[in-house]
Formats: structure tokens, sequence, C-alpha cells
């Protein structure tokens, strides 16, 4: 595997934190959704979690964007590389939305948002009329993006158990410089 291939240490070590991140964030999420009286621990731990990583995650996503991708593997077939590129682009945008509108949903949202040791989140102005949007668009976003982690997770798991290309050792061992 090239240098061009691979991924740089902060780019695994953001790559690992999203992960944490995700694995925190979907299931409260999914909770606060689906159960009406969920716990305030949950709603607390969605929101600490949330705004807390926010800036790791926006700034994962930047420095996606300016650095690029490594490189493709040119032994994948055509269809694998654009599949593989169209899941990394949607998981920037979604990450970017769903943060954004879980951010406005957070500071500008109706009721009181606290974070788990306690402190209520300062209030920045009121969403109004629109808050049923941005709820909207939040759910959407962060649902498109469990379809990503999905397929992210199903290509990871071909290439490292059916095919054993080394296609999982680029996120697992960084390179230097690499992407």
């Amino acid at each position: 595997m090239s240098a061009s291939q691979s991924y740089n240490p902060l780019s695994v070590l953001l790559h690992w934190f999203t992960v944490l991140w995700f694995c925190i964030m979907w299931p409260a999420g999914v909770l606060i959704s689906q159960w009406n009286s969920a716990p305030d621990f949950v709603y607390d731990l969605h929101v600490t979690v949330g705004v807390c990583g926010a800036a790791i995650i926006l700034f994962r996503v930047f420095n996606r964007v300016g650095r690029g991708f490594a490189a493709a593997n040119p032994d994948h077939a055509t269809w694998e590389r654009h599949l593989a590129r169209t899941v990394q682009w949607i998981f920037l945008v979604a990450l970017t939305i769903a943060i954004a509108t879980g951010l406005l949903k957070a500071f500008m949202g109706g009721g009181s948002q606290y974070f788990l040791w306690g402190s209520e989140l300062p209030r920045l102005g009121r969403l109004g009329d629109l808050s049923d949007l941005v709820d909207i668009i939040h759910r959407s976003c962060s649902f498109v993006l469990f379809l990503a982690v999905i397929l992210h997770i199903a290509g990871a798991l071909k290439h490292s158990l059916l095919q054993k290309d080394g296609t999982l050792m680029r996120i697992l061992k960084p390179g230097s410089p690499g992407k």
C-alpha cells in the first residue's frame, strides 16, 4: 500500500473519534425519537456528546475536504471506487447537516437542554415555525448517515473477509504523509 493510498495519523484518529461519536449519538437519538418519555440522561448524553464533539467532527469534515481523499485502489472495480467515493461524500454532507441542525435544535429549540453535568445550554434565539423543518432535516440526515455507515461497514467487511486485499489497513495503519 503506497503512502498516497493511506491516511495520515490525524485522519485515522479523526475517523475513529467519529466512529465513537456516532456509536453514542445514533442509539441515543433513536431512543429519544422512539421513546416519548426517554430518561433525561439520554437527552443530556445526546446533547453533551453532540455539542462537545461537533467542533472536532466539523474539523474532520473540513480537513477531509481540504486534504482530499486517499487515492482509490486501482485494482478495485470502477463501480466500487465510485460507490466508495459517493459514500464518503454522503458521510461528509450528512454529518455536516446533522450537526448544524442538531446545534440549532440544542441552542434554539423548544425546551431547555442540559449537559450531563447539569449546566443548561444558553438560548441563542428561537426556531419558532422552523422547528419542525429543522427536526425533519436532522432526522433525515441522521437516517442517511446510518445507511451510509451500513454500506461502509459492508464494504469494509467485503474487502477484509472476502477479498482480503488490505483495504481495511488504510484506516488501521496510518501512513506518512498520506491523506
